[in-house]
């Protein structure tokens, strides 16, 4: 949506920091759409990751220790270009309403309304979306979880608070979910839903365990990022807390296969589970 609407106003040139989905995404759409796409990552983005950007015809930057100093000089690079718009991989209205047709789906899909939507949650792009959608289709019973790892908790230590929090940095596995700050947007709207709201935190390996657990029930590898919404439902401390009163429909948003394979997997839980 974002990109499409970029194309119709002339622009020939996208540049975008991430190291996960989004970037991907922005490679993908803007190779449809016949733009120039340019990608900086991170030092901590998986050489797959990177390899299936370049495939896309992305051009590739690895730069700074996080999201945020990538981020950084994908602006740098905006300014100096006249040709070419930022893309944001969460911080932008056009993405919120993408994210948000996904809702839509849910309601023409499901016979009831879903009583939960579980999302994993970094900058905020996606809880935004599912939140804009869940308005639009007056979802007042919805409960809206948004899940993410210990160590990139920065909306779950905001919600606590009440205010953005700043990370020092990303101590997580799930590097995907890699921003040090999240949008307050995201904030503004989950206080405003009112079919209830929640932030889960997980350890690295309630994820990883997820994440293994869901390849062996449906045979879909996913990523750790992935894994913090899966771990609210497989992992029975989370599940209790977060699940124990919901009665209908639970929806969990399953995203984030880009950055692993079977090898990637095995690592993972080597290290968190044996």
């Amino acid at each position: 949506h974002l990109c499409a609407t970029f194309e119709k106003e002339g622009v020939t040139e996208l540049i975008s920091s991430s190291g996960g989905n989004a970037g991907l995404a922005v490679a993908t759409v803007g190779n449809q759409l016949g733009m120039s796409v340019s990608v900086i990552v991170p030092e901590t983005t998986k050489p797959l990751v990177i390899a299936k950007l370049e495939s896309l015809g992305a051009h590739v930057t690895v730069h700074g220790e996080n999201w945020n100093a990538a981020d950084k000089l994908a602006r740098e690079r905006v300014e100096a270009n006249p040709h070419a718009k930022y893309v944001s991989p969460y911080d932008n209205p056009l993405l919120w309403t993408g994210h948000s047709s996904m809702v839509d789906e849910v309601v023409q899909q499901l016979d009831d309304p879903p009583a939960a939507i579980v999302v994993s949650v970094g900058g905020g792009g996606l809880l935004c979306g599912v939140l804009e959608g869940c308005a639009r289709q007056k979802l007042a019973t919805t409960k809206v979880i948004a899940s993410e790892t210990e160590g990139a908790s920065c909306f779950g230590q905001a919600w606590e608070k009440g205010d953005v929090v700043v990370l020092p940095g990303i101590n997580s596995i799930a590097t995907s979910l890699g921003a040090t700050s999240c949008t307050p947007v995201a904030l503004e709207r989950a206080k405003d839903h009112q079919g209830g709201f929640a932030a889960a935190i997980c350890t690295d390996a309630e994820a990883v365990d997820a994440c293994v657990r869901f390849a062996q029930d449906h045979r879909l590898l996913v990523e750790p990022a992935c894994g913090a919404a899966l771990a609210v439902a497989y992992s029975k401390r989370l599940r209790d807390v977060h699940l124990k009163d919901v009665d209908g429909p639970i929806v969990l948003e399953v995203c984030g296969g880009s950055g692993v394979n079977v090898d990637l997997l095995h690592s993972w839980k080597k290290e968190h589970l044996d």
